[in-house]
């Protein structure tokens, strides 16, 4: 009785009443609907990191009857190519006489010959007592290591003078070659040889300089990582007129991928203190095969502003905010009109769909089947020329992509879609970057996504693993010159030995 006491009598106090209990019912279903997208968010993290610590990285596509709907392809199909093959794979096999082929080493081994002939108590024919003449030979080859060995070059430059009338002396010349000790610094003691493996160990095989220390020592001496900073920096005074070379020859060019990774470098203002750094890797594509990295002291614009402050022409690269304004183009100008347009990596948006799986199985799989048909075409496009490339993405892939964004914008409109849900990052940032994820269908030059940047980047990444951080900028700096010296010539199937000696040689 009192709760009924308590509600009012007149129809305008209960419509009050009516509004104010809408209202906070509203108020309640908004903050559950908040609470639901921050727990989906934090179980899209938590999977993610379950996945990077125990999962596989690989990015492939793994068909399923939900992948199969969006292009309305039959799964019945698919299960009946897999039945195929699964009763093909029930045929047994015999793994144990599996037979290798013969590995033939290369030519340019030098090779040590030994004959091993026949005892001469068995030369004798046991018929006619002769010698039996040899008809013929068994060859076995196998491949040894001789670990690496120092070499001590003594330079001697006789003397010559008069024994008569004691005044005329003279004595031989160094070679050009030999000239201040054949080294990098004036009255060095140590090669160009050295200098090499110091470059290659440090930059190719990702050694830092006190585990290059082990690895001379190991030859018989021990050469102070001070006096391979030494080297390095006066390698990369010689090396970079080669360097800023490649960067020409680059600029020149009509096409680039660009990609950065962060680095972590010693703050000298502060004692154990590190700050973010970024080395950037300019890679060019037909027209100029060569990497190029450069380093910065921050993520900001004026990196690559700077870097590219000459280029005009097509960029391909990722979505970060660093982008406007630098890549499509400054300040106002359109996009048709820009210095330099954006070409947006595909890879990035796939990627988000492809981590979104968990979070949303049925739309993830739609998105990733367009994906899948995308790059189906681009397989069958990789060796044709520009134009006919061009020709086959505007004929099959645009088609493509206009349902694709079709059912973006459906999926974006749906109030089924959870706003900070990992299917609505991943719709949301295909939608955003529309404009330049189709440039690739404007010029059949570029490519559909920026993995080959991606991929030359990783040969820093695995390198800082070991090396940690970078002492100085001065460091960043000599490190970029000899990322680019040898991605360079890795790129060009190049012995990278005998390239950074010759460099080094001048």
């Amino acid at each position: 009785m009192s709760h009924h006491a308590s509600l009012p009598n007149d129809l305008a106090a209960c419509h009050r009443l009516i509004a104010e209990r809408e209202t906070l019912i509203a108020e309640q279903d908004c903050i559950n609907e908040c609470l639901v997208g921050d727990i989906e968010k934090l179980k899209f993290e938590i999977e993610e990191l379950k996945r990077y610590i125990y999962g596989r990285r690989s990015e492939r596509f793994v068909p399923d009857d939900s992948q199969m709907t969006f292009f309305g392809e039959d799964p019945a199909a698919l299960t009946e190519v897999v039945d195929e093959d699964e009763s093909a794979d029930e045929e047994p096999v015999d793994r144990g006489r599996r037979r290798c082929n013969k590995r033939r080493f290369p030519a340019n081994i030098p090779r040590e010959v030994t004959t091993l002939d026949v005892p001469e108590t068995q030369r004798l024919c046991p018929c006619c007592v002769k010698e039996m003449p040899i008809i013929g030979e068994d060859v076995r080859e196998r491949l040894e290591f001789i670990p690496a060995s120092m070499v001590l070059r003594e330079l001697h430059y006789p003397k010559r003078a008069c024994g008569s009338c004691k005044e005329a002396v003279t004595i031989a010349p160094p070679p050009e070659a030999d000239e201040e000790g054949a080294a990098l610094t004036p009255g060095s003691c140590y090669g160009f040889g050295v200098t090499a493996q110091i470059i290659l160990g440090k930059y190719a095989d990702h050694l830092p300089l006190y585990r290059l220390e082990d690895v001379f020592a190991r030859a018989g001496v021990v050469i102070p990582r001070s006096t391979q900073v030494g080297l390095l920096d006066a390698a990369a005074d010689l090396l970079r007129p080669l360097t800023d070379h490649i960067k020409s020859l680059l600029i020149r060019s009509s096409v680039l991928g660009m990609d950065d990774t962060p680095v972590r470098l010693q703050d000298p203002a502060i004692k154990g203190r590190m700050r973010t750094a970024r080395f950037w890797l300019c890679r060019g594509r037909e027209e100029a095969p060569y990497n190029a990295f450069f380093f910065h002291e921050s993520r900001e614009r004026d990196g690559p502003l700077k870097y590219l402050e000459d280029y005009r022409g097509w960029v391909t690269v990722d979505a970060y905010r660093v982008n406007d304004g630098v890549y499509l183009g400054s300040r106002g100008a359109s996009v048709e009109d820009a210095r330099i347009r954006a070409s947006c990596c595909h890879a990035h948006a796939r990627r988000k769909f492809e981590s979104a799986k968990s979070n949303d199985p049925q739309r993830a799989a739609r998105a990733l089947a367009f994906y899948r048909e995308l790059y189906d075409i681009e397989d069958r496009g990789r060796d044709l020329s520009a134009d006919d490339r061009l020709a086959l993405r505007q004929a099959e892939s645009l088609p493509v992509l206009n349902h694709s964004k079709s059912w973006l914008h459906e999926q974006s409109s749906s109030r089924k879609l959870l706003p900070k849900s990992a299917i609505a990052v991943a719709v949301n940032y295909a939608l955003n970057q529309w404009t330049s994820l189709l440039s690739f269908t404007v010029d059949g030059r570029l490519p559909i996504d920026n993995n080959d940047t991606e991929r030359d980047l990783r040969r820093l990444t695995i390198g800082r693993k070991n090396w940690m951080f970078i002492g100085s900028s001065a460091g960043g700096v000599v490190a970029s010159t000899m990322y680019t010296l040898i991605a360079s010539s890795s790129r060009h199937v190049i012995d990278l030995w005998a390239y950074v000696d010759d460099g080094c040689t001048g």
